[in-house]
């Protein structure tokens, strides 16, 4: 079987979405998001992309996706990869589709000088033992924490009230003062 891995394109939207789908019901996960084709065109294929996807494809078949995103680190030279999903359809599965995938992956990490791919799996996924087979280290002494609704939402409603360090968003909302209340120009420019 020749598996071919490329970048996914908006023609793959469909079966990105029923692999995502199948991937939530594997997990058990239904309940946490409903994959849909304007969600994904939106945060896949938009003008400001929350993530990027390979499709695997045999014989013009996608049998296979891998999502990630990049992100920064504070006081570090380069990105980091997050791999978000790994999904192979189940009449494909070890033949080499995931690890394909996971190469593809390395190499777009490789040609962006990422320092690192970052991934998340649950402590009873068997797909443990595949990343540990592909190199992947798992670090002991870190854990995830997750802050989701309504958590997040409890969290956030102290700081509604702050305005001591307003965010970029909460400066474009306030109103400029009045002319009357506005320093003269000389006294603005002795304050600075």
């Amino acid at each position: 079987m020749s598996i071919i891995v490329r970048p996914a394109t908006e023609a793959d939207i469909p079966a990105l979405v029923r692999m995502k789908t199948s991937l939530l019901a594997l997990e058990d996960s239904l309940h946490v998001g409903t994959p849909s084709e304007a969600i994904w065109r939106r945060d896949g294929f938009g003008p400001q992309p929350k993530f990027q996807s390979l499709i695997a494809e045999t014989a013009g078949t996608a049998i296979g996706m891998a999502t990630y995103g990049t992100r920064g680190f504070p006081g570090w030279d380069g990105i980091a990869f997050f791999l978000h999903d790994l999904f192979v359809e189940k009449a494909y599965r070890r033949r080499g589709c995931a690890r394909a995938l996971v190469a593809r992956l390395a190499a777009e990490a490789q040609a962006q000088n990422a320092a690192f791919v970052e991934l998340t799996v649950d402590a009873s996924n068997s797909a443990r033992e595949f990343y540990a087979r592909m190199g992947f280290a798992h670090v002991g002494h870190c854990m995830t924490y997750i802050a989701a609704q309504p958590t997040l939402r409890a969290l956030a409603a102290p700081a509604s009230n702050l305005h001591a360090f307003p965010t970029e968003s909460m400066r474009k909302r306030r109103a400029p003062l009045p002319h009357k209340a506005r320093p003269a120009p000389a006294a603005r420019r002795a304050r600075v």
